[in-house]
């Protein structure tokens, strides 16, 4: 009999036991078939699956905490974009957020209690947050300019964000208790897609400060900056995989679309684990955990992609 469990893409059995999750699975967005969709890749074997297949554009995937469920934005006819969730199988997509605004790049908080995102429901981009169900929605940043892509540390109390001020977009830390701002990137180019390490000592980001978007890793306690991505094309949308050896994150391609991309932690051998004939875009890791999985295979496309556009910011 075959399963599907938990987005799992690859070959097994079901034990009945709890077997530990590596850095082995993870959610992106491609258009491949003409409409953006959500995909699952297995690093172990390369199988991608399909998550979703319906019409309309989904985006910006994002895991709860336990890998059970992904949340993501998805356009509407109209214009205007709302918060989703679904099983991580892709099955029941359910819109928590509705409007004629535009609700966008999801980040679930580490206690699943939450999940952040950013609305221009009162005119400019903020960070707003919201339950699961679909309720409790809260307000987190009131600022004229645009509050840009959440992304929860691991302890929960803090998020950081691409906080556009006067024009200039740097990275800010917001206290969710007191509600306080903090800005920690003071570059005159653009510096955007924070992503925390599982320690919360280190932040990653993407910045234009020395030309193309290229990977940054900021240490928090010290202010420490340093390149992990240094070339003549853009890479962006980092991600800390759940043991902390290796970073996921989008690349561009000679055609100028983007794919899936894989270095080890320090920067280091950079290699390409997604191409397809669309873009491919905004990697996330399934988180690791503990989960009873039947593994699948699926074929393996040939891909490499690769997407400059914004509509997955």
């Amino acid at each position: 009999m075959r399963r599907v469990l938990v987005a799992c893409l690859w070959f097994g059995l079901i034990t009945g036991t709890m077997t530990t999750i590596a850095d082995d699975i993870l959610a992106f967005a491609s258009d491949r078939t003409g409409d953006w969709e959500l995909y699952a890749i297995d690093l172990t074997t390369g199988a991608q699956r399909q998550l979703l297949a319906r019409s309309g554009s989904d985006f910006h995937p994002t895991w709860s905490p336990e890998g059970s469920h992904l949340a993501f934005f998805a356009y509407d006819t109209n214009g205007s974009a709302h918060i989703h969730m679904m099983n991580a199988d892709g099955s029941d997509p359910t819109p928590l957020t509705s409007g004629r605004w535009i609700d966008k790049a999801p980040a679930w908080s580490p206690n699943g209690e939450w999940i952040a995102f950013t609305s221009n429901r009162s005119g400019n981009f903020d960070v707003y947050r919201i339950r699961p169900d679909g309720t409790d929605l809260e307000r987190l940043t009131d600022h004229p300019g645009d509050d840009l892509l959440p992304s929860w540390s691991p302890d929960g109390k803090t998020l950081a964000f691409a906080g556009v001020v006067e024009g200039n977009e740097d990275i800010y830390l917001l206290d969710n208790a007191t509600k306080r701002r903090t800005r920690i990137t003071t570059s005159q180019r653009q510096d955007c897609y924070p992503s925390w390490s599982g320690d919360g000592e280190r932040l990653l980001f993407a910045s234009t400060r020395d030309g193309d978007l290229d990977i940054y890793e900021y240490a928090i306690s010290s202010g420490e900056l340093t390149a992990r991505t240094e070339n003549d094309i853009d890479d962006a949308f980092p991600s800390w995989s759940p043991s902390g050896r290796t970073i996921a994150y989008q690349t561009e391609t000679p055609r100028g679309t983007w794919a899936i991309a894989l270095m080890n932690a320090d920067g280091t051998n950079p290699r390409i684990v997604s191409e397809s004939d669309g873009w491919d875009t905004k990697p996330a890791w399934r988180p690791n955990g503990t989960t009873p999985v039947a593994r699948r295979r699926t074929a393996l496309r040939s891909v490499w992609g690769v997407w400059k556009r914004s509509l997955a910011r």
